[in-house]
């Protein structure tokens, strides 16, 4: 699953602090998935979400 990315791998991807990465996973908007406590972001839904004009990290 290639496609799944941990908080830590959407820091590097947006070239980010940790701590924005996190503010910008609690976001109600923000599309992730949560496995138990375990968040992951699926790569081509956060690609959609920068490119809608509404989010502005």
């Amino acid at each position: 699953m290639d496609s799944l990315m941990t908080i830590m791998q959407l820091k590097e991807f947006l070239n980010i602090s940790r701590s924005k990465a996190y503010d910008i996973v609690k976001r109600e908007d923000f599309p992730k998935i949560k496995i138990g406590k375990c968040i992951r972001i699926n790569k081509e839904e956060l690609l959609k979400w920068l490119h809608n004009s509404k989010n502005m990290i």
